[in-house]
């Protein structure tokens, strides 16, 4: 009972420490989907929707480092670190509210907990991406 009790406490950490640092790519993961849905759900095929979701990635990628690199405007790199970290918001607040709702019963507390989660993420997120090729 008390080793299944430390690996549950030991795998929540770890999920979460991996959510930290996969929330930089929640904006490429949701631009890959939409590229790769849009495009097969137009009868162009799987293979079609795979290129098109991989192109989408690289080219948003390719032109937030550009932007990163070449743009020294500070309000143009916080729009960019937003952009970025809304997404991550969302991922966070939901990844969040499903550990406790796992683990605690309903009540405000789940909201509360959800939105402290995105708000962590989603600023983990923004660093990460402000502090990218000063």
């Amino acid at each position: 009972m008390l080793i299944g009790l430390a690996l549950i406490i030991v795998a929540v950490f770890m999920i979460c420490a991996l959510l930290f640092r996969l929330s930089i790519y929640a904006l490429p993961l949701f631009v890959a989907f939409l590229a790769g849905s849009v495009t097969y759900r137009s009868d162009n095929g799987i293979m079609a929707a795979f290129a098109a979701a991989a192109i989408a990635v690289i080219v948003l990628l390719a032109a937030a480092q550009l932007a990163l690199t070449f743009v020294r405007s500070d309000l143009t790199r916080a729009v960019i670190g937003i952009a970025f970290a809304a997404p991550a918001a969302v991922a966070g607040y939901h990844a969040v509210h499903g550990i406790a709702a796992a683990t605690m019963p309903q009540s405000a507390w789940q909201f509360v907990l959800s939105l402290i989660g995105a708000a962590i993420i989603a600023t983990a997120s923004f660093t990460q991406w402000s502090r990218a090729r000063h």
